[in-house]
């Protein structure tokens, strides 16, 4: 194991706050200190602790700002802890029909929060699908952005034109589409546990095995399957280059497939990123590697 980790686990009060989280203790302390804040005409929910260097959790794909408390306690303790939900996820109604889900919707929609909040220049932190809403977002408002730490980002534009790249991206065709066409046959519930059991690499049934607040939040935000967005926007290379920021990029030690051909190319476009390996684990690393990936984050924040 790295010295970062081991620096890092010297955090004794990690695990037992880790451990209270997942088991379900988490879920009242949201419930106690979500706040709302009106971003781009809509209200958006967001857990917000702590002083210092203010920290965006950005959600991933089919999550909302619950995800991330597991870690709220071990950055709140040292920092600002910011985690919000993007438009159309959660709970609440939606504010339309989905006709504005996009990642441009949503990369707005953060630059915009972070200024509602008077917040920038803040660290992101973001897993899988916002990775490309951060991306997006720190090419377009460069001054909201101090650093970003990003877990196995779904940025699928980086890598099209390479040979490597095209062929993660036929094995991710193969390995979603049960999950597709079940959402094309109007079953959103049972398309995202395919989904979930398919980027965790999971047999079948390996849904049921996860953490019960992470079936729950899966669940609660499994209708957002349904909308139909427009492709991404195509972030290249060159875009890269532009970033200027300090970027940790992490990717988990057993992910088969996709995630570290993004990794190691953005690190390649970015001459300042860095990538770093999260034992043990897969694309799940946030929810199965908490005290790795906490330890990874405070690490990052202290050396910048």
């Amino acid at each position: 194991m790295s010295d970062w980790i081991r620096r890092n686990d010297m955090r004794k009060s990690l695990s037992i706050l880790a451990i209270l989280a997942l088991a379900g203790a988490f879920g009242q302390a949201t419930a106690q200190q979500s706040r709302t804040i009106e971003v781009n005409g809509v209200m958006l929910h967001y857990v917000d602790q702590g002083e210092g260097k203010p920290v965006v959790f950005v959600p991933a794909a089919i999550v909302d700002h619950r995800v991330w408390e597991p870690y709220r306690e071990a950055i709140a303790r040292e920092h600002r802890f910011i985690a919000y939900t993007q438009r159309y996820f959660g709970t609440d109604p939606w504010p339309d029909d989905g006709d504005h889900y996009s990642v441009e919707t949503h990369a707005a929609d953060l630059a915009a929060f972070i200024r509602a909040l008077d917040a920038g220049p803040v660290y992101l932190v973001t897993w899988s699908y916002s990775g490309i809403v951060a991306s997006v977002m720190v090419l377009e408002h460069p001054d909201l952005v101090s650093g970003m730490m990003h877990y196995e980002p779904t940025l699928m534009s980086v890598i099209a034109d390479l040979p490597e790249g095209q062929t993660a991206l036929q094995q991710w065709d193969q390995r979603t589409a049960h999950a597709f066409e079940t959402l094309q046959a109007g079953d959103a519930a049972q398309a995202a546990k395919l989904f979930i059991e398919a980027v965790f690499e999971r047999p079948p049934g390996g849904f049921e095995q996860e953490p019960e607040y992470m079936r729950t939040i899966w669940m609660d935000n499994a209708r957002t399957l349904s909308l139909a967005a427009p492709p991404p926007p195509s972030v290249t290379c060159d875009d890269l280059k532009a970033v200027t920021q300090p970027t940790l990029i992490l990717k988990g030690e057993h992910t088969g497939f996709l995630w570290p051909v993004i990794a190691n190319t953005m690190a390649q476009c970015q001459p300042q990123a860095e990538v770093r390996v999260i034992p043990s684990v897969n694309h799940g690393g946030p929810v199965h590697a908490v005290e790795a990936f906490t330890a990874a984050i405070l690490d990052f924040l202290a050396s910048h």
